[in-house]
């Protein structure tokens, strides 16, 4: 495989770069998408206060990933100034957290 790598071009070089990049750059947003899918998940099997902890959980680590990574790191987690981002999503993981916490079980799972 060394000697593989040596007899690249530098396009093929060049386009395994912006592969990898892509992929390290994203990272962060596929792990809060996976972590929304399990809420989801669980909201769907009618565990919905769970579900909803877990969304408020995700929504979190996206607050955090976004306030502490890199622009260039942040991938799909950047939309506008990274103090708006991470406050914006602060704030929404408190209000599902709370919402989630506050509403009586009532026999509910």
């Amino acid at each position: 495989m060394i000697g593989r790598a040596r007899n690249r071009t530098p396009v093929e070089r060049l386009h395994r770069a912006r592969a990898v990049r892509a992929v390290t750059a994203n990272a962060g947003f596929a792990v809060v998408v996976a972590i929304l899918a399990v809420a989801m998940l669980l909201i769907g099997l009618d565990f919905w206060r769970r579900g909803l902890v877990v969304f408020g959980v995700g929504t979190g680590v996206a607050a955090v990933l976004r306030a502490v990574l890199s622009d260039r790191r942040a991938g799909l987690l950047r939309v506008r100034s990274r103090v708006f981002d991470a406050t914006v999503l602060a704030l929404a993981s408190a209000a599902i957290l709370v919402i989630a916490w506050q509403i009586s079980p009532l026999g509910t799972k």
